[in-house]
């Protein structure tokens, strides 16, 4: 048996919202005490946590953890204010990689642009007349690439566009812009990616998001080869954070099985209905402002009732991508019809919306009464606020309704995209009770009525996300019979102002009772 005694700590009680110094037991990976006189034991490793403040560990309910660690060995273009910088990056890229025949970026965002406007390929392909050059937006859900690129994947302005996607044109030339499912159509000739690049970008996620204080991730969407990486990194005993995974559709279509480990789970399947606002490929009931475009519907109803019936027959959980308002109401429609035509609404389905950003007023009621969860990512908001006025205009009252969700007692867990978004809950923190960007504005937050109190927004990250992983009873609060997973910090977060949250400092980071993280 392990024992870890974890000495002058301020536990802070989410529930109760106060906090309270003490020490804390655990044995073998769960609080076995609170409370308890210190030990002289020579079998019992005593800690002293020299008064930090400790929270139930952190989990960030939506993140894509092979894309973060493949990143930091990428082009990252997330600083990138126009084409012209977008190409000096990539110069200097090259200037420092000389041996390679094939560039991946990311990050890129045309809202940052002076033009606003989604790029072409023209200043891209002068630049770089000789080698492929792909570049993944950085919502995942359209691609910039090259003509070089564009002619060796074959693409032409004939290519039929697959379902689901969009080849952009100008005057009817390629812009060098896929959007959403057309982007597998350049994914066919990139390189596969290896069990041993796969695992090392695991690992390299993983050592960022345990810094951030982060004892658990649902990864979004895993796919066949990233399943057997993890396995892989389990046998190694090398994973050290908590991973609650979202099988792809394609993995989950290939009949996958439940799998269950002490630190991973795979119960649930990642589906997509729609694209990303910024990409102009989320799916809208009303044209897009300004734009002849009504987004992009990835998963009809009928598709979807059919996925729904699958997954719940295999007692595999639903977690559906949707953004666009016409994306969620058809989700609602699917999953009322299926409830209607079998036995499933017995069934504790915790389907959950991933993104949820734009609902009708009239299907927020019907989220509620479908015991839907939503799954939002506070950051989105605040990166998004301005672009997503632009694409709706008036129809921005329907967007980022957070505290409309939770009045009507709909659950609501926090992540945050990443790498789409920072990792760090605290920003994700900062952004639900803020609503405001870094400098503060607009002042008062924006949509204010939206607001989160401190302890709305620490559930979302904390006993929400447990259950929304079906671990309610065993995660979540730290009490006597719970897993020890603990985020430690270097101030009482509950006394701070809500615009001073970021001063706070991950001091330690603990899974299953192991500190794997430490910074004090």
């Amino acid at each position: 048996m392990t024992t870890i005694l974890y000495s002058n700590v301020n536990i802070i009680d989410i529930d109760k919202f106060e906090s309270y110094e003490t020490n804390l037991l655990v044995e073998d990976g769960v609080v076995a005490d609170i409370g308890c006189n210190k030990i002289c034991d020579k079998n019992i490793n005593v800690i002293d946590c020299s008064n930090l403040f400790m929270l139930p560990g952190f989990v960030d309910s939506h993140g894509h953890m092979t894309h973060l660690g493949k990143n930091q060995y990428e082009v990252d273009l997330r600083d990138c204010k126009s084409e012209f910088e977008v190409v000096k990056k990539i110069k200097n890229f090259l200037e420092l990689n000389s041996n390679l025949f094939w560039i991946n970026g990311g990050g890129w965002n045309q809202e940052t642009f002076e033009t606003k406007s989604l790029p072409d390929n023209e200043y891209l392909s002068i630049n770089f007349p000789d080698i492929p050059i792909i570049l993944s937006r950085i919502d995942g859900h359209a691609t910039w690439c090259n003509k070089k690129a564009l002619d060796m994947a074959n693409i032409q302005e004939y290519t039929p566009v697959p379902d689901g996607g969009e080849i952009l044109k100008e005057d009817g030339l390629l812009t060098g812009i896929l959007v959403d499912k057309a982007q597998q159509l350049i994914r066919n000739i990139i390189p596969k990616d290896n069990i041993d690049d796969i695992k090392n970008w695991i690992l390299k996620a993983q050592e960022i998001c345990l810094s951030k204080g982060l004892t658990e991730v649902h990864d979004a969407g895993i796919s066949s080869l990233q399943f057997d990486a993890y396995k892989e990194l389990i046998n190694e005993n090398k994973l050290k954070i908590r991973i609650y995974a979202m099988a792809n559709q394609e993995l989950f279509e290939n009949k996958v099985s439940k799998y269950k480990s002490d630190l991973f789970e795979l119960r649930s399947v990642k589906l997509v209905a729609d694209g990303a606002l910024g990409s102009n490929g989320a799916a809208l009931i009303e044209q897009y402002q300004n734009l002849e475009t009504y987004g992009i519907l990835i998963l009809d109803k009928n598709k979807l009732k059919t996925l729904f019936s699958q997954a719940f027959s295999q007692d595999f959980q639903v977690c559906i991508h949707a953004i666009g308002d016409k994306a969620n109401r058809e989700i609602i429609y699917a999953l009322r019809e299926v409830f209607e035509n079998s036995d499933y609404d017995q069934f504790d389905h915790r389907t959950r919306i991933e993104h949820a950003q734009i609902i009708k007023a009239r299907d927020i009621k019907e989220i509620s009464d479908l015991n839907i969860i939503t799954s939002v990512q506070p950051m989105h908001c605040i990166s998004d606020m301005h672009m997503a006025e632009e694409r709706l205009g008036e129809r921005i009252k329907d967007s980022y309704l957070w505290k409309t969700l939770i009045d009507n007692n709909i659950l609501l867990i926090g992540g945050s995209d990443f790498p789409v978004e920072d990792s760090s809950p605290l920003m994700g923190i900062y952004a639900a009770v803020n609503r405001t960007k870094f400098d503060d504005t607009p002042s008062g937050g924006w949509q204010p009525k939206e607001l989160l109190n401190l302890k709305e927004a620490l559930e979302m990250y904390t006993k929400n996300t447990a259950y929304g992983s079906f671990k309610e009873k065993i995660k979540g609060n730290i009490e006597i019979g719970h897993i020890a997973d603990f985020t430690l910090i270097d101030r009482n977060i509950i006394t701070l102002p809500n615009v001073d949250i970021l001063k706070c400092e991950i001091s330690a980071t603990i899974v299953n009772g192991e500190m794997v993280y430490k910074d004090f």
